[in-house]
């Protein structure tokens, strides 16, 4: 059976942060759609292991997913910004601040293939410091500038987004940005999405 990720929302920053953060997670075929026209194309697909990430706010009642279920393995994992909304059609729903090793195990627990390498700090919280360190990175600064702007050392920033990749399970700028911008550490008109291509 084939399987494979989709990530159905329409803002470009949250799908390529998804993107980044589950390719260094997941060895399957991972997909962005941006909007729900593109599904029709799966509803002829059959014996699939399908997991879909979308907007539960614009997506969740699309019609399209009844065919899609009737001939695959499907789960629909909503993201939301919304904590009192309830969404009937997703399997499960996270906030949009979510820490990303949740979601990671909601996917490898769907798959039940055991990629995930579990890390003995992943899911800690980030210090101060490490959120400062976080918002620079995010926004595209190096680690020298990085360094002049909290006055200390390049080594210390060094460590520092060495202790943030480990703590948050995220290696690329883009997924850092996005961690940052679903935790409200900075606003998306502080960033420019080409930065993070």
């Amino acid at each position: 059976m084939n399987r494979r990720i989709y990530i159905l929302h329409e803002s470009e920053i949250i799908q390529k942060g998804l993107l980044a953060i589950l390719k260094g997670k997941f060895n399957i075929e991972i997909i962005p759609f941006k909007d729900a026209d593109e599904l029709l194309s799966l509803q002829t697909v059959s014996e699939r292991r399908m997991l879909f990430i979308i907007d539960p706010d614009r997506f969740q009642h699309l019609k399209v997913w009844q065919n899609i279920k009737q001939r695959n393995t499907v789960k629909l994992i909503g993201l939301s910004n919304s904590a009192n909304q309830t969404y009937d059609s997703c399997d499960k729903v996270f906030l949009l601040n979510t820490a990303p090793g949740k979601i990671i195990n909601e996917i490898s627990g769907f798959f039940d293939n055991g990629n995930e390498s579990a890390n003995e700090h992943e899911g800690e919280e980030l210090s101060a410091r490490e959120k400062e360190v976080l918002k620079l990175v995010a926004l595209g600064h190096s680690n020298k500038i990085i360094a002049d702007k909290l006055f200390i050392s390049v080594h210390t920033v060094i460590s520092h987004r060495k202790n943030i990749t480990e703590k948050l399970g995220i290696k690329s700028i883009s997924g850092l940005t996005v961690y940052a911008i679903l935790n409200q550490l900075i606003d998306t008109d502080e960033i420019n999405p080409e930065d993070l291509i």
